[in-house]
């Protein structure tokens, strides 16, 4: 049988709809990542199960993260002239410790706005995340996922 990272890397590779119900229960068996594992620059990407959030993203031209310090992170960076740089549209972020469905892992924590993205360990190039709070309203949790940029 798959282990839970084999489960969730052949999901990435999906291109049409996910169902947001299995994405949760292999998210849920993930392990925790420590903070000092995200620190670096990371190509971010999503999955489809209609959450709306999806559409913003591809508008902006989203492209990943960067984690400077645990205390310094640029949560959108978006790709524009063939360059990362910084949408600056939602401020930074910072990340801490925190418990989510019953596991203490790293959340990193917007400073401008009312939303949190909860990571999971998925390999060392690979990590597992869910953006949830008072921003996404009725539509809830947002499943994406970061890989590691050389």
């Amino acid at each position: 049988m798959s282990s839970p990272r084999d489960k969730y890397l052949a999901l990435a590779k999906e291109t049409g709809r996910v169902d947001k119900a299995t994405l949760d229960h292999i998210f849920d068996q993930l392990p925790p990542i420590q903070s000092d594992q995200l620190l670096g620059e990371w190509n971010g990407g999503f999955f489809d199960t209609g959450h709306p959030v999806a559409d913003i993203l591809k508008k902006i031209n989203w492209t990943g993260k960067s984690f400077r310090s645990r205390n310094v992170v640029d949560p959108v960076i978006v790709l524009k002239d063939g360059r990362r740089i910084s949408w600056g549209e939602w401020g930074m972020a910072s990340v801490h410790d925190m418990v989510f469905r019953g596991v203490l892992s790293t959340t990193m924590i917007y400073d401008d706005r009312p939303v949190l993205d909860h990571f999971r360990y998925v390999d060392n190039d690979f990590v597992a995340g869910i953006m949830e709070g008072k921003a996404l309203g009725k539509d809830g949790e947002f499943h994406f996922y970061l890989k590691r940029c050389y």
